[in-house]
């Protein structure tokens, strides 16, 4: 068996802000929300932000980075593909993707992806308003990327970029992987609004769709069933993620729910349920029943939020107090 899983998404540099309300409300941004915007929006608000604001941390971020990242921590042999700027290269972290051999990431003379997380300081739940600037992350359908690289991992994750390039190059890759690569995908906010037809082609290569009920609606156009629609075209298995209300998994016939595990504390849930995806995909690679991948989900997700950033995330001591006999299955 190859290595386990790579990730092929945006790479960010995440911003973790405390604001007050009315930043967000003139701003018309809202709670558990992901916008995109432009850098004259960012010379705007920005000067605004810093002086009204407070920063409680930076961290490197994206979806499926951070996806990778969790499960690199919990032991996992992982890499990635994606794109750079070397503007800030460095604060990216890259060495918690994989190891160098494993990373495939092009550097580029755009400024690195930025994704302000914005908490408002009153919201007691501490959810969180996400608005990225793109930047490098663009360039990723730059070139195709060589599928063999792909092949030699037993899992690909991907995650959206905000152009239309970068999923016509996943599509591409999906379509020329061999049977034996499992494909895990999560399309969040921004693929799931492009519809059903233009998924199509990558949901029929997924094994694992990682969604929201609200995403999961929109991608399939609003459906009548919606998970009729993504079974009949070959997903295997649909995890929704329902935030407070915890994580339900569907096949077709079966449905396993399980409530949010309540954390110890609660500083900064972004990223929780990209963590969540690696706590199900760690239980997949190790060959556990989709009710125990859900358990490692729920709890994985619940430590995350603890801290901001990834300086929450679970490492492989975490893991293996969950499951002690996963370590055949890590590196």
């Amino acid at each position: 068996m190859g290595p386990h899983a790579i990730g092929f998404g945006s790479l960010n540099l995440d911003e973790f802000w405390e604001v007050g309300s009315d930043f967000l409300k003139s701003r018309h941004l809202h709670a558990g929300r992901e916008y995109v915007q432009d850098l004259d929006w960012f010379r705007e608000a920005y000067p605004v932000l810093q002086n009204e604001g407070t920063l409680r941390g930076m961290d490197p971020g994206g979806s499926a980075a951070n996806t990778i990242a969790a499960l690199r921590r919990m032991g996992f042999e992982t890499g990635f593909y994606g794109v750079a700027g070397t503007d800030k290269a460095a604060s990216l972290r890259l060495s918690q993707l994989g190891n160098k051999e494993s990373l495939f990431i092009r550097k580029s003379d755009l400024p690195s992806g930025r994704c302000l997380s914005l908490i408002d300081r009153d919201d007691p739940e501490r959810d969180r308003t996400l608005v990225i600037l793109p930047n490098a992350n663009d360039e990723a359908a730059a070139e195709d990327p060589d599928p063999s690289v792909f092949r030699e991992f037993q899992w690909v994750h991907m995650t959206s970029f905000v152009s239309h390039g970068p999923l016509e190059v996943q599509i591409k890759l999906a379509e020329n992987l061999g049977e034996d690569t499992l494909v895990s995908f999560d399309p969040g906010a921004i693929y799931s609004a492009r519809g059903f037809a233009t998924l199509e082609p990558l949901l029929k290569r997924t094994e694992i769709l990682f969604v929201t009920a609200e995403e999961l609606e929109e991608l399939t156009d609003y459906a009548e069933d919606p998970l009729e629609a993504v079974f009949g075209i070959g997903v295997k298995i649909v995890v929704v993620k329902l935030g407070s209300d915890g994580i339900t998994a569907y096949q077709p016939g079966i449905v396993v729910h399980r409530p949010a595990k309540p954390p110890r504390s609660v500083k900064d849930r972004t990223g929780a349920g990209d963590v969540a995806a690696a706590g199900f995909l760690a239980g997949r690679i190790a060959g556990l029943a989709v009710e125990e991948s859900l358990d490692l989900a729920v709890a994985t997700a619940a430590r995350s939020i603890e801290e901001y950033g990834r300086s929450a995330y679970p490492d492989r001591a975490f893991l293996d107090g969950l499951v002690p006999d996963l370590d055949d299955s890590r590196a």
